[in-house]
């Protein structure tokens, strides 16, 4: 019987039999030899490490290069285009049929499907759309031979991204799904929105103007030694509501992993540092639903968990989702009191690589098990499932990969964040009521490397 929309919904363990049908994994690709790995970039592989050849069943084609080309009449600043307008999907994934498709599936959004009256998964055919600029392979080739990580999963070599097209461990997977992020950027410009809404589908945007700039991928910066430590700058001054304006976030992610920050609190006007904003610490304002590691599938620091890196295995996710941003849908029109409107994500089978985080013996997380699923083209971290002490499903999230065809690019700019114990969600960023966000601003210096200081922000908090 299906579970009204209002009823919290009971967390559910994939029964054993399913699961182990699910993990039939297929082994990682990484060689013994670096030079190997390398020279088989852009060759067997795909320039950033994934299978050229689709898959035997034919639902997965092969990549032949990804979209490089901004489409006819579209330019910067202007609505985005859904290049893929025209497909129409498949099949549909709900609670009467999730069985059949389990195998495809992560134990997460077979819980969601369940849990969740109306929640569907609408499969379309599947596009290996993600491309990235030629520099940023030649980078890549290099990396497959020079990147390194220790014994605490800190990068200690390595530049662009990924960093480690062929990787040998969990370690050096979650690094490619952390820094995917912002695959190919250097810096943007944008208002976004995050949406908390309540039990009853009440809520209030929080808007904010965020700025980022990746030193990771800044050209003048041509080795690790030249990131000074920084891999990534954000700051992020919020509009509205008025009881939050004129707050401003500073944001450091280091090369270690770890992450630096600041807060301007305009009622007292001064900088602060925020040393709780870390690891399973809840991110401020999104009322205890999700961890600071948790935003865009895991961020920070990996030095609490044992990583192991499990294979590939081919998944239902999301993919080449523009629609979700249509400039003529409302925030009303996209936020329900469950999940999102579901007609308006777009699914695709595509190989994901498996990565498994278990907490070190000596350390503690509030999640102590977690699974995260990585698509090979991109490295976007898609899907991870994360559980709590006594080993039940508790969060699941998923992203959203969005083409940036300007630059080229495969970016994560919406997640959906489910608590299955609380019986909410987060999602953020959204921009359908925003002006059109500026992922060229690094390129233009419109966004530099420059004024993203304690002082910087405490002069903007003081204008």
């Amino acid at each position: 019987m299906l579970r009204r929309e209002n009823d919290s919904p009971k967390r559910r363990r994939l029964p054993r039999r399913i699961l182990a049908a699910a993990v039939l994994l297929i082994g990682p690709t990484a060689t013994s030899d670096p030079a190997e790995d390398a020279a088989a970039l852009g060759a067997g592989l795909t320039p950033v490490g994934a299978e050229r050849a689709g898959n035997a069943e034919g639902t997965i084609p092969e990549w032949t290069g990804g979209i490089t080309e901004m489409p006819t009449g579209w330019e910067p600043g202007t609505p985005r285009v859904d290049v893929f307008a025209e497909d129409q999907p498949l099949f549909t994934i709900d609670a009467g049929n999730v069985g059949q498709y389990a195998g495809n599936l992560s134990e997460g959004q077979i819980a969601l499907v369940r849990a969740y009256e109306g929640f569907r998964m609408h499969v379309y055919p599947t596009r290996r759309s993600c491309a990235l600029p030629p520099s940023i392979y030649e980078d890549v080739k290099k990396n497959a031979t020079t990147a390194e990580v220790d014994e605490s999963c800190n990068l200690v070599a390595g530049i662009r991204s990924p960093l480690f097209p062929t990787p040998r461990n969990g370690c050096e997977a979650i690094w490619n799904g952390k820094t995917a992020v912002f695959n190919g950027l250097i810096g943007y410009d944008r208002m976004e929105a995050t949406i908390v809404p309540t039990r009853g589908g009440d809520f209030v945007p929080v808007r904010r103007r965020q700025t980022f700039f990746f030193r990771l991928n800044k050209p003048e910066n041509e080795s690790y030694q030249a990131l000074d430590g920084i891999l990534v700058k954000s700051l992020s001054r919020t509009v509205s509501p008025p009881k939050s304006a004129g707050e401003i976030t500073l944001v450091h992610a280091l090369t270690s992993g770890s992450l630096r920050a600041w807060i301007y609190n305009p009622g007292q006007r001064r900088v602060r540092r925020a040393p709780n904003f870390e690891y399973d610490n809840p991110v401020p304002g999104w009322q205890g639903l999700v961890t600071v590691d948790q935003v865009n599938g895991f961020v920070g620091a990996g030095d609490r968990y044992e990583w192991k890196l499990l294979g590939k295995r081919e998944l239902y996710v999301p993919y080449n989702n523009t629609r979700i941003h249509d400039k003529s849908l409302s925030y009303e029109d996209i936020v329900g009191a469950r999940y999102p409107r579901r007609d308006l994500v777009r699914y695709e089978l595509h190989r994901v690589w498996v990565v498994e985080a278990n907490v070190r013996s000596d350390r503690r997380h509030v999640m102590p098990r977690r699974v995260f699923y990585l698509d090979e083209d991109s490295w976007l971290i898609v899907v991870s499932d994360n559980y709590d002490r006594r080993g039940r499903l508790w969060r699941v999230t998923e992203h959203l990969p969005e083409l940036l065809y300007e630059i080229p690019s495969c970016v994560s700019n919406t997640s959906f964040y489910y608590d299955l114990v609380a019986g909410r969600y987060v999602i953020s960023p959204l921009f359908n009521e925003e002006e059109e966000s500026d992922y060229l601003a690094g390129h233009t210096g419109k966004v530099k490397d420059e004024g993203f200081g304690p002082d910087d922000i405490r002069r903007l908090g003081r204008r």
